[in-house]
């Protein structure tokens, strides 16, 4: 008798289910995480790895870069490649329109259009919660 019971899929942080893919990494729904302990890890996590990012962007390609994160408690976290200060007056006086200008909504649109909806969690774009 053959055993037809399908295996219950994996589900990742946020309660989405993953699929695995190559090297033993999971892909994970870019939505907001319900755990508050995993979200938090993950903001950590994800913090290290974009100022990382930033530093060798501005070492490598010779910018000025000025990174500014508020979490969700009100905390600041800040990356500059030289004085914050300087790149942020340069950034609020400088009479040069942007060259390329992206929201949430933007990069949401172009790199996870193919995401699945998940009927439980309101998508963020669809609510207008992402600007």
């Amino acid at each position: 008798m053959a055993n037809t019971n399908k295996p219950k899929p994996k589900l990742g942080p946020n309660g989405s289910p993953v699929k695995s893919t190559a090297m033993g990494r999971k892909k994970i729904r870019i939505e907001r995480i319900a755990d508050e302990r995993n979200r938090q890890v993950t903001f950590t996590k994800r913090k290290n790895g974009l100022m990382k990012k930033a530093m060798e962007l501005s070492v490598l390609c010779d910018c000025q870069i000025a990174l500014v994160i508020f979490n969700s408690n009100n905390k600041l976290f800040q990356y500059s490649s030289g004085d914050i200060g300087t790149v942020l007056k340069r950034f609020s006086t400088d009479p040069v329109v942007p060259h390329e200008k992206r929201t949430n909504k933007d990069l949401f649109a172009q790199h996870f259009k193919t995401q699945p909806s998940n009927p439980q969690i309101k998508n963020p774009v669809e609510m207008g919660g992402w600007r």
